[in-house]
């Protein structure tokens, strides 16, 4: 059994560096508040050379999305 943030991650790294928005993480069902879980307990799930980062889109849109450190 994993954690919710562990799924949430799992769920970031398939979009392949699109990232997803808070709707699209709510509509998941794995969370009421998965931007909580991933700010709080994401950083245990990363892979070395990973970090989480926050990106806006043309759209104005707010993206989490799981990115390789340079």
């Amino acid at each position: 059994m994993s954690t919710q943030a562990a799924q949430l991650i799992a769920a970031i790294r398939r979009t392949r560096g699109r990232g997803m928005t808070y709707l699209e993480l709510e509509a998941l069902r794995v969370s009421t508040c998965p931007w909580r879980r991933i700010s709080e307990a994401g950083h245990r799930f990363l892979r070395a050379g990973e970090k989480i980062v926050r990106k806006t889109g043309r759209d104005g849109l707010v993206r989490i999305a799981v990115s390789r450190a340079a």
